[in-house]
């Protein structure tokens, strides 16, 4: 349901208004300028970064491969130029005699190391623990609804579903409030991670880059952390820019729900000042499946976004303020076609990201601020057979939440280089309807951080790190719990740490390992919730007497690169101990007609591994292959299954590339899971079979084209929280995604 804008307009203007009030700019040099193309074909090559060695600084190229590096003196510079799948090359220049130089990068399969800062506060390219990162160009062609579609099949990444528009990752087995999603790296203040039935407050195509980062990550994010963070970028909040001005147009649209969206941004930036804005719109209708139309998977959503930055001779600033408006259908009253389930959302969510270049021992500080509101309802609707409709409130949240982080990063000292901190965050929400689940109630978490990675020479790098965290939950009364004996406040002092050893015994090879502890925190409905949750499906009842989770992770990879093969081997061991578990008791709460589920705790180990190989079969035809697996039990003698752990997935991909244009095809092979918890049901194995297409005019105009499911299979996936997994997943779908960059 799409509402005015005005108000969210106004806001825009005077957010930014208030940001520009006051600042000056100041004159510059000529700058030298350059662009980075393609030798073979002539195209410009976005992207590519250019360091200045002489300076020990650099920039990037725009999209349209060009780029300006300002206040030089005379002399001659050395510009070494490096962009994933290019060969780096290193130039001399004098300057001012050369103010304009033209560079061309031969393109090869040795792919340039991708630096995570998702994983590295002090933005080494090291690694401890498998993490990947798509780009714009990579998401385009995995254009879908959500977060979780586009990640799907993705090594150790597989998808929770309960419709298109609550779909989220699932990291090696590990759901919700276990894998940590940041937007910009601040933590998004939406409620995704407590129910299936939420979904990700930030809509795919604002998405610019996502990292993602396997196994335990406490250590710098805290609770939520325990399984994995997936890191979303977005141009609304601008940092590390060039002068000019560029924008973009994107449209995505897919035949399976007859889906339409659109995104419109652009940025303008000089020197010292950047500015940028957004809006983005979708819709979409029901699912349709080779069973038919899936009722209650609609969706539609409004978001904008704004920002500024400024940046001065050692200070670079930045704010954004982002808002989304949701609503979107869920597919749980299938079986009766008068009701209808919907999820209304608002979020609306200002960050700050100030750096701070500093002299001496340390050499930046960081300052992060972000504030969110959040307003969900979850409507039942019922339509009488006078044809009036009736609405009623069942549940409702209102979230408001402000964290903070500070990060003072050291020069090299004794061969250490890293970082400590302090990070801090309070929220408080407010449960109404008639169905609250719990009670109201505001909690903060303060914490300090230790970071270091030491170099060992001969190839070897050592990282290690410590977390100590505070927590309070305090409970206030509501409409609903309006006598609070019995229920206890709680107070939690909490430790985590880690230990990494990273190998490079040549430029085509990398060994890394870690050992973490990490922890999870339960959440309010985990600890408090005695009340049907319609959305879920369930009448659920929380435990006070859940522990924090606690694992030891163990993490082991392997990365081979070079001309023609690019092979990564990881290995992952996770004992959790006080693992919280939502189980069915088998038993019907008769008001409600919902099963009964409960939340208890124990203990757990869940260990499996991910293979991902890359081969260049010529000049023109690529492959590769994805192969992961997990086995989730509980630590008894029978060594119970948990639920929902996906089974074993193997994806086969065969590509042609001829200048501006591609061809290719997948295929995924999930296997049977058979190993299922008491009372789950188990699901069969299925092959899918999907094509790729597209095409690029310059680098200015992309379309892609992506056939999912082609032979219209009817399969379950087991990860499905649809009831009892009755509904296949969605039918044969043609996606169309077109970006058009000026």
């Amino acid at each position: 349901m799409f509402v005015s804008v005005s108000k969210s307009a106004g806001i825009i203007l005077l957010f930014m208004l208030a940001c520009i009030s006051g600042l000056t700019a100041e004159p510059l040099s000529d700058p030298l300028k350059g662009v980075i193309t393609e030798r073979e074909s002539g195209e410009p090559i976005p992207g590519a970064t250019i360091y200045i060695s002489e300076l020990e600084r650099g920039v990037v190229a725009d999209d349209q491969g060009e780029f300006e590096i300002r206040e030089l003196t005379e002399g001659m510079y050395t510009l070494v130029i490096q962009s994933v799948g290019f060969g780096s090359i290193t130039v001399k220049v004098s300057y001012p005699s050369d103010k304009t130089v033209r560079i061309e990068l031969d393109k090869i399969r040795i792919e340039s190391d991708d630096i995570i800062v998702t994983a590295s506060p002090i933005g080494r390219n090291v690694k401890y623990q498998p993490a990947y990162s798509l780009s714009r160009i990579e998401l385009q062609e995995k254009a879908a609804p959500s977060l979780g579609e586009i990640l799907d099949g993705s090594p150790g990444v597989a998808m929770r579903s309960f419709g298109s528009a609550p779909s989220r990752p699932v990291i090696r087995g590990l759901d919700g409030d276990r894998v940590l999603i940041l937007q910009n790296s601040e933590r998004m203040g939406d409620m995704s991670s407590t129910a299936h039935d939420h979904a990700v407050a930030l809509d795919p195509l604002a998405i610019e880059r996502v990292e993602v980062i396997r196994g335990p990550s406490s250590l710098l994010y805290g609770s939520s952390a325990l399984g994995g963070v997936v890191n979303l970028f977005s141009h609304d909040l601008p940092q590390d820019w060039e002068p000019g001005m560029d924008g973009s147009l994107t449209t995505h649209g897919a035949t399976v729900n007859r889906l339409a969206a659109g995104l419109a941004r652009g940025q303008y930036r000089t020197d010292k000042f950047a500015f940028s804005g957004s809006l983005a719109l979708r819709d979409a209708g029901n699912i349709r499946t080779p069973e038919g139309v899936l009722p209650g998977t609609f969706l539609n959503s409004y978001s904008f976004g704004s920002g500024v930055g400024y940046r001065g001779n050692k200070i670079q600033t930045g704010v954004a303020l982002t808002g989304m408006r949701y609503a979107y259908g869920l597919p749980e009253e299938t079986d009766n076609p008068d009701e209808d389930i919907e999820i209304r959302m608002n979020r609306y969510h200002l960050q700050s990201v100030t750096t701070v270049d500093m002299s001496g021992f340390f050499r930046k500080t960081e300052v992060r601020l972000s504030a969110n509101r959040y307003i969900h309802d979850e409507i039942e609707i019922e339509r009488r057979p006078d044809g009036q409709i009736d609405e009623e409130l069942e549940l409702g949240f209102d979230q408001s939440s402000i964290s903070g982080s500070v990060t003072f990063i050291h020069n090299p000292a004794s061969g250490f280089e890293g970082a400590f901190g302090f990070s801090g965050m309070y929220r408080d929400v407010q449960v109404r309807g008639a169905e609250a689940l719990t009670p109201d109630a505001s909690s903060y978490f303060l914490a300090a951080f230790l970071y270091e990675e030491l170099d060992l020479g001969r190839g070897f790098s050592l990282q290690s790190g410590g977390r100590l965290e505070v927590q309070q939950i305090g409970l206030k009364k509501n409409a609903i719990f309006d006598d609070l004996e019995g229920f206890n406040n709680r107070l939690e002092w909490i430790f985590s740490g880690a230990a990494g050893l990273n190998y490079r015994p040549s430029n085509n090879w990398e060994i890394g390992m870690q050992v973490a502890r990490a922890f999870r925190t339960p959440t309010l409905e985990e600890l408090y919730s005695d009340a049907p949750h319609i959305g879920a499906g369930a009448y659920e009842i929380g435990n006070q007497n859940l522990q924090n989770e606690v694992s030891i992770g163990t993490d082991l990879f392997v990365v081979h690169r070079n001309e023609y093969l690019n092979i990564e081997l990881a290995g992952f061991l996770n004992r959790i101990d006080n693992f919280v578990s939502y189980s069915p008791t088998g038993d019907i709460h008769e008001p409600s007609q919902l099963p009964v589920f409960i939340y208890n705790s124990v203990d757990a180990i869940l260990y499996g591994f991910e293979i991902s190989v890359e081969a260049v079969l010529n000049e023109h035809w690529t492959t590769g292959i994805v192969l992961d697996y997990v086995i989730g039990s509980r630590r008894d003698e029978a060594l119970t299954p948990l639920p929902f752990i996906p089974p074993l997935r193997t994806g086969l991909t065969l590509r042609y590339n001829k200048n501006n244009w591609w061809l290719g095809s997948r295929i995924r092979y999930v296997n049977s899971q058979n190993r299922v918890a008491p009372d789950e049901t188990p699901t069969s194995g299925y092959t899918l079979l999907g094509l790729d297409a597209g095409y690029r005019i310059g680098t200015q105009l992309t379309l892609s084209l992506r056939m999912d499911n082609l032979l219209d299979i009817n399969y379950r996936d087991h990860l499905t929280r649809i009831e009892e997994r009755n509904n296949p997943m969605p039918g044969r779908n043609l996606n169309a995604s077109i970006r058009w960059d000026f």
